[in-house]
């Protein structure tokens, strides 16, 4: 475990001692946005204490961004949600992982007094059923649009809100998909992903990234900053920019993000549609990087042609602040980020055609493109900023911090704080 040395105590008042589980430890979406939620607390109220799952050989690139942040942060074998559970024999070790992991974390909730358990995304069983056995009051952080299988999908909406006292997502769409009763509803709120719009708006790495990749000022970057995964499509976008780059020989295609560990099938596509484009010297498939805010201040337009899955896109956040044209697929929370024809492009997902259309558009209209790169960049400062989301979170989290203190009885209050536990 890493510890900090961030007091449990601010003079004689106990913090109020809040456990996150979070599925990876990595720094994409949920990570980042989790990691930004977590430097934004209140510690003069809160001690936040962070699992990370240890099932797949991450590098630890949340584990020390936390540290650097003084947030404790462990990571144990929680049980998490994968594709290669999805089977019989499968389902079956998920479960024998839950039970254990539940019992581990029910140790730890009761043994370091823990007032509050937060799950962060729907892959992480294990909270919701040790604050259960702890009767600790549970927060699940929706990240994610889970559309299938449809029998997951309807056990979902039944676990959740049976199994947390509230629910925060981070759009409409990611609500209205689990929370699907009257009662269940009443337990959720919205809560939208946000970023530090200095960082976005200050970048000045745009000349050094088109060098990187030997693009001229005239020349139209289209790109994605994602993870390469079916989910993120960057197959439909390859199979998109390349009928584009027969029409027009200034435009480039650049990808950064790389591909869950042991999943590689999607790359090798990638790869392959790239080898058989028209160009594939014009595409340039970065891997893992570390320089968002440059690598968006050196697009001319944002693409984000997602399969399905997701919540409130981090990257279309990023991307607007950036004052980037985004063209996004209308699944999960895309259209409340974009505003289509105002913003960007909200287009049918998997249409290879209507994505195609509206890149020739922003490719053609460089005027276009920055009409609506400002309008991105303004509605991102109005609706999407980090102050909001820390200052909502907090405001939520101490109210059910309040709501701990009945339900776990007031001697919570009185708790003497317990030394850490080394792991």
């Amino acid at each position: 475990m890493i510890s900090n040395g961030h007091s449990n105590t601010v003079g004689s008042r106990r913090l109020a001692r809040v456990l996150f589980l979070h599925p990876s430890n990595e720094l994409y979406g949920s990570d980042t946005s989790l990691l930004y939620l977590l430097r934004g607390l209140d510690r003069n109220r809160f001690y936040p204490s962070v699992i990370l799952a240890n099932d797949l050989p991450y590098e630890g690139l949340l584990a020390r961004e936390l540290a650097a942040s003084d947030i404790e942060c462990r990571s144990l074998p929680i049980a998490v949600a994968r594709r290669k559970y999805l089977s019989p024999t499968g389902l079956a070790g998920f479960l024998q992982r839950v039970r254990q992991s539940s019992r581990m974390v029910a140790e730890i909730i009761e043994r370091e007094q823990f007032d509050i358990v937060h799950t962060n995304t729907l892959a992480v069983w294990t909270g919701a059923r040790a604050a259960r056995r702890t009767r600790r009051l549970h927060n699940w952080h929706i990240r994610e649009q889970l559309e299938h299988p449809q029998a997951l999908v309807q056990v979902m909406q039944r676990f959740v809100p049976s199994h947390s006292t509230h629910v925060i997502g981070v759009s409409q769409a990611v609500l209205e998909n689990i929370l699907v009763t009257p009662e269940a509803r009443a337990k959720g709120r919205v809560i939208y992903n946000g970023v530090d719009p200095q960082v976005w708006l200050n970048a000045t790495g745009r000349e050094r990234i088109r060098q990187e990749i030997g693009v001229s000022p005239d020349d139209v970057v289209i790109g994605i900053v994602a993870r390469i995964s079916r989910m993120k499509a960057t197959d439909l976008l390859v199979e998109s920019v390349a009928q584009l780059m027969a029409r027009y020989p200034h435009v480039h295609c650049l990808i950064a993000g790389a591909p869950v560990s042991g999943q590689t099938e999607v790359i090798e596509k990638v790869q392959a549609l790239i080898a058989a484009s028209p160009a594939p010297e014009r595409f340039h498939l970065l891997g893992e990087r570390r320089d968002a805010p440059d690598l968006m201040a050196g697009l001319d337009i944002l693409a984000a042609p997602s399969r399905t899955g997701e919540g409130a896109s981090l990257s279309i956040i990023q991307g607007m602040f950036s004052g980037r044209a985004v063209v996004a697929t209308d699944v999960g929370g895309n259209k409340e980020l974009v505003a289509t024809g105002e913003t960007g492009f909200i287009i049918p997902r998997e249409d290879v055609p209507a994505l195609t259309q509206a890149l020739d558009r922003l490719v053609r209209d460089a005027r276009l493109r920055a009409q609506m790169g400002a309008a991105g960049r303004a509605r991102g400062i109005a609706k999407f900023s980090l102050e909001r989301v820390h200052r909502e979170f907090n405001e939520f989290l101490w109210g059910a911090y309040q709501e701990a203190l009945v339900v776990n009885g007031t001697p919570a209050v009185n708790r003497t704080p317990v030394a850490q536990a080394v792991y």
